[in-house]
């Protein structure tokens, strides 16, 4: 690998269009940058609505050989867009790899913090590895059903009776490939909160922000990365949507939520499926489903692609040895990394921070009591 010489940082809105032209060829140039979140269509949109958002370019000499995305939180870097952005990368010319340190002493900070970095080149320690849960229709849906029901028969066989039902019950449910307006946004953004209150996570829409960027993406129609979303429509009423990102051949499965009353016909799994089924015949081939491990997603996908959880620099860990301590270590990280990204005033980081401890503290209490409940053994 050719090295970096110095790294240069101005406001991620202000990227010219020989910077973007850049950008765009040295994406082409790398197959794993397939993905809507590394089209310059993207990084465009979120830039007025992203607090701290620069981006970096990496030189060597007089020529600029890569770009990185960031936000600042304090003496910490995120990637442009984070919470929301599930995958990120330093996107260099061939060749070149980036050199985390140089971009951390441009930008005065003590440490990048990443969850779904594509490509491990300049890492200064070992990381989480993770697979990008992808489903690829290179060969039509016919053949990926077909490779998937071999491989999940009963989790088919499940959705089967689904669908069987649905069309009993509730026969006037019609499915969509729809633009997002936003009604349609504030709807799965209201039951996307209600879900953050029931299980006891960070609201990511509460500080306002992160709301407009995906406004701001829905707004965007562009032939780069822009939002889609299929929906199951009963008459007027909304059942269920799924809000996705798509560019070029590739779709990303972003934001799913379903109206409560129906949870027993499981109309998320449906839409997800048949999201997959009309989309590959617009030209789809590859379903991206997040890097999480969700246990949704196995039957319908595969492992793509490698990323990777971590941080570079001055990291914020604990030297503890026990597997159980550094498990519930990585756990809290992963909340205050969410609200480091979405919390950009003291205020609304220690209020935050309060609300977690607040529900921490009360499903302490309910393990607590269901155990005195459990009779002596």
């Amino acid at each position: 690998m050719t090295k970096v010489t110095h790294v240069s940082v101005a406001s991620l809105d202000g990227i010219t269009e020989t910077e973007e032209a850049l950008f765009c060829a040295f994406r082409d140039s790398n197959p794993d940058l397939a993905s809507p979140y590394f089209s310059a269509d993207f990084l465009k949109a979120i830039a007025p609505h992203t607090p701290g958002s620069m981006l970096a370019r990496f030189h060597d000499g007089d020529e600029i050989v890569g770009f990185f995305a960031y936000q600042k939180r304090g003496q910490s870097l995120q990637p442009a867009g984070a919470p929301l952005a599930d995958y990120h990368a330093a996107v260099m010319k061939t060749g070149y790899a980036p050199d985390w340190s140089l971009l951390l002493a441009a930008a005065g900070a003590k440490r990048l913090e990443f969850n779904g970095l594509i490509g491990a080149e300049g890492l200064d320690r070992a990381p989480i590895v993770k697979h990008r849960q992808i489903a690829a229709l290179t060969d039509g849906f016919e053949a990926w059903f077909a490779a998937q029901k071999a491989r999940a028969p009963k989790y088919f066989k499940n959705l089967g009776r689904c669908t069987r039902n649905v069309a009993k019950d509730l026969p006037e449910l019609k499915f969509e490939w729809t633009d997002v307006s936003p009604a349609l946004l504030d709807w799965v953004l209201t039951l996307k909160v209600d879900q953050y209150k029931r299980s006891g996570m960070h609201d990511v829409f509460s500080c306002g922000w992160t709301r407009d960027l995906l406004f701001a993406l829905a707004e965007q129609k562009s032939t780069g990365s822009s939002l889609r979303a299929g929906i199951y429509r009963r008459g007027d009423e909304l059942v269920a949507a799924e809000i996705c990102m798509i560019d070029g051949e590739d779709l990303h499965f972003w934001f799913p939520a379903y109206n409560p009353a129906y949870s027993r016909y499981s109309p998320g799994l449906l839409l997800t499926f048949d999201i997959i089924r009309h989309a590959s015949d617009l030209g789809f081939k590859v379903f991206d489903f997040g890097s999480g491990g969700e246990a949704y997603k196995s039957p319908m996908t595969i492992d793509g692609p490698l990323c990777y959880e971590g941080q570079v620099g001055q990291a914020l860990t604990l030297p503890l040895k026990s597997e159980g301590l550094q498990r519930a270590w990585l756990s809290v990280w992963r909340r205050a990394h969410i609200v480091r990204a979405c919390e950009v005033s003291i205020k609304g980081q220690l209020l935050a921070c309060w609300r977690l401890l607040e529900r921490a503290h009360i499903r302490a209490r309910a393990r607590f009591a269901a155990r005195l409940q459990q009779p002596a053994t």
